[in-house]
């Protein structure tokens, strides 16, 4: 038998998707502390863990949170993680130590940037363990595009930053393996290279292709238009998106979040 074919993990990465349809089906809340249990042991580069999680227990929470980000994947979803940056309970730790920090300085890049690192490595942590469940999971970046209003509804103090929603849930669908880049323009050996154009559009078209096979965006938003026209209606910069970046970006910068 293969290395390969020994390590079952590796094979369960190499098939997983992103479910975006669930069955409103509740698991135990044990199955929940036992995800974040899991999350907690992803590596980290200091002992302080600069992020948190917040369980959307409620209703009412889910409701709210629904109409702010959309669609039916929080209604429906088994579990819902609000996935914040923490910088709030890192400082106070280090305060405890009473010393000049770097938290205390209103220039942390590194922390900044290794919180929201950190939460990653969490969550894919979790996603690993969910999957090994049977469960399926999704994360959407809402939090973050409309965090002033996802701190309001969840009483997030300065120093906390929503960053995205993990949603795991009992599998609606079972969509197929969708494309990604190729290696060689992912992998790069000793020194980056810049792919070239033919390769980038080599990559689009079969997204494209894919896309329209699935039907991708007719299935999850209901709207009839090509996926590349859908990719260009989701990146277009124009004079709302400019706003809500404005926004987002003092938002961070009032809230300790600084690069």
């Amino acid at each position: 038998m293969s290395l390969l074919k020994k390590r079952s993990v590796v094979n369960l990465l190499k098939s997983r998707r992103s479910i975006r349809i669930f069955k409103p089906i509740n698991v135990p809340d044990e199955i929940v502390k036992l995800l974040v249990e899991v999350g907690e042991r992803a590596p980290i580069p200091t002992h302080l863990q600069l992020y948190s999680f917040i369980w959307v227990k409620s209703q009412e929470k889910r409701e709210e949170l629904s109409e702010i980000c959309g669609g039916e994947i929080v209604k429906n979803a088994s579990i819902v993680l609000l996935v914040c940056g923490d910088l709030k309970r890192a400082s106070m730790m280090l305060d405890l130590l009473e010393h000049r920090h770097v938290l205390s300085s209103d220039k942390h890049p590194v922390e900044t940037v290794m919180s929201i690192f950190e939460a990653a490595l969490a969550v894919d942590s979790i996603i690993i363990a969910a999957e090994s469940l049977g469960l399926g999971s999704v994360i959407l970046d809402c939090p973050l595009i409309y965090a002033p209003s996802i701190a309001r509804l969840f009483n997030l103090p300065r120093g906390i930053i929503p960053l995205v929603l993990l949603c795991i849930g009992v599998r609606g669908e079972s969509p197929p393996i969708r494309p990604r880049l190729p290696l060689e323009i992912i992998l790069h050996e000793d020194s980056y290279r810049e792919p070239s154009e033919d390769e980038l559009k080599a990559y689009l078209a079969k997204l494209e292709k894919h896309m329209e096979i699935e039907n991708y965006v007719k299935k999850y938003t209901g709207k009839d238009l090509k996926y590349l026209d859908y990719l260009k209606m989701r990146t277009e910069l124009n004079k709302e998106v400019e706003k809500d970046y404005d926004a987002l970006i003092k938002y961070l910068r009032e809230n300790f979040f600084k690069i």
